[in-house]
């Protein structure tokens, strides 16, 4: 490897002269304006001179014959299905923005005797699809650096559009570009996915032993979101004004789930973060999300298995049998009914009697609370049952059952006095976060892949946990290349 050490000092001394030329001019300030526009300058002369000690530590690290060879030799042992095309020169994005050239060993994914699909060219361009065996050892995927793209994909995952992300990028220097920010986050997301749904189905089939869930309370919810799908249709006219055909936006529903895990008192504890994650598929898809993660997190040694929700038959149909996937014992799991919802229901149900003044009702309520909270069900529908006469008769009743098939599911005391959760904020606070802030809104539409994509980014970025999902990808994406990299089982475990 040539030592980078000469040029370097040579780029730092060049840096030392461009500031002593400016250094007069931004000692002379003496207004507020004027200080920012130096404080600017300053930093944009650092980052310019980052990216270019970057550039330099880079050619010199593939400069070194024998790196590229390791890495080659590297992914051929690993039985991919690549072959050596030779050497080729590709362009890599630097942190900074600055853009520089490398020659870098290319493989080209072996397509022979394999139809392609039917495309202009019948495969992927010419030559398929392939990979850089050294780049990739790096992290360099998709022509940019694994900061850029991390930091690419951070901001635009937590800013409300593309273009609010392009503009704090660009406050820092940075700027891709529109479409080209659009597709590394969706190629950067895209690649989370699959890697995420891999170890899922991985750990459905083979477990862990242990994990960071072993010997803990852990705590289950899962609710539903709402964003508009963009479904294209066929045929029809081209705007005007955008050159775009019209489309579908039905609505569909994104599912979310949280674990985290509590303490005896029932307290979140500072152990462990929780973590979110959902799906745009069906009911049945995001309990089999939930046991891939509880089955590779060592759920099935949990101390106590906490599940809370609101009284959604799809979820509670649903728990007995993770239960049994996760492997857990039945006496361990406890089902809760969210307290709030429950006391939302009494509050419709005393809604019906028209004729009733303010007071009435707050005193019906008080004493419903009573009941509710002491977990006298039986007690609590023959309370309501008074009010089911006349013409809100069936108005009334049509609750008794949601209290009658909930008996264990409600009692509240026993609940609070064993540290067990009674609401599912947990739940609620991330469905808003995730999904409402981001997702949802007004002239918001979206792919399904490229939601799923957000999906998962947003969520990890919410819990914490963002860069543990960038750093487990990266390692995912070249798992034939481990030098000097710490080996992570599970996108939530932290090196």
């Amino acid at each position: 490897m040539q030592d980078p050490t000469k040029a370097i000092h040579e780029e730092i001394e060049a840096f030392l002269e461009r500031i002593d030329a400016r250094l007069s001019g931004w000692r002379s300030v003496r207004g507020s304006e004027k200080f920012q526009e130096m404080e600017q300058e300053v930093h944009a002369a650092c980052r310019s001179l980052a990216d270019e000690l970057t550039e330099k530590l880079l050619q010199s690290i593939l400069a070194d014959g024998e790196f590229q060879a390791k890495t080659a030799r590297a992914l051929r042992d690993s039985g991919c299905n690549y072959k050596d095309v030779g050497r080729r020169k590709v362009s890599v994005t630097l942190l900074g923005g600055k853009k520089t050239r490398v020659h870098v060993e290319y493989f080209r994914e072996d397509l022979s005797g394999r139809p392609g699909p039917k495309r202009k060219h019948g495969r992927r361009g010419k030559s398929g699809t392939g990979l850089y065996p050294a780049l990739a050892a790096l992290g360099i995927w998709f022509g940019t650096t694994p900061a850029l793209a991390s930091e690419v994909a951070r901001q635009v995952t937590d800013s409300e559009s593309v273009r609010t992300a392009r503009e704090a990028l660009r406050r820092r220097g940075i700027d891709l570009g529109h479409e080209k920010t659009l597709k590394l986050v969706n190629k950067v997301s895209h690649r989370a996915v699959a890697q995420r749904n891999d170890w899922l189905e991985q750990m459905r089939d083979n477990p862990a032993k242990e994990g960071p869930l072993s010997g803990k309370r852990v705590v289950i919810a899962t609710d539903g979101g709402r964003l508009r799908e963009r479904r294209s249709t066929k045929g029809g006219r081209k705007r005007a004004k955008t050159g775009h055909k019209g489309f579908q936006a039905p609505w569909r529903e994104p599912k979310l789930f949280v674990i985290y895990v509590i303490n005896d008192e029932g307290e979140l504890t500072d152990t462990f973060r929780p973590i979110y994650d959902g799906t745009l598929g069906d009911c049945d898809a995001v309990f089999a999300m939930l046991v891939g993660y509880l089955r590779g997190l060592g759920a099935h040694e949990a101390k106590e298995l906490i599940a809370v929700g609101d009284g959604a038959k799809w979820i509670w149909g649903r728990i007995a049998d993770l239960a049994s996937q996760v492997n857990i014992e039945h006496t361990k799991v406890t089902e809760v009914i969210d307290w709030y919802h429950a006391m939302e229901t009494l509050h419709t149900i005393v809604g019906y009697p028209a004729k009733w003044s303010q007071e009435q009702r707050k005193k019906w309520v008080r004493k419903a609370e009573k009941l509710l909270y002491a977990g006298n069900i039986d007690e609590l529908v023959t309370f309501i049952k008074t009010l089911a006469v006349g013409r809100r008769s069936k108005s009334v009743r049509k609750h008794l059952k949601y209290f009658s098939g909930n008996k264990a599911r409600m009692q509240y005391k026993s609940f609070e006095e064993a540290g067990i959760p009674r609401g599912s904020g947990a739940i609620e606070s991330a469905i808003r976060r995730v999904v409402n802030q981001r997702l949802k809104g007004n002239a918001k539409f979206w792919k399904e892949d490229n939601a799923e994509g957000m999906l998962l980014l947003r969520s990890y970025l919410k819990a914490g946990r963002f860069d543990d999902l960038m750093r487990w990808s990266l390692l995912q994406a070249a798992p034939w290349w481990e030098h000097g990299s710490p080996r992570l089982h599970s996108p939530v475990e932290t090196p």
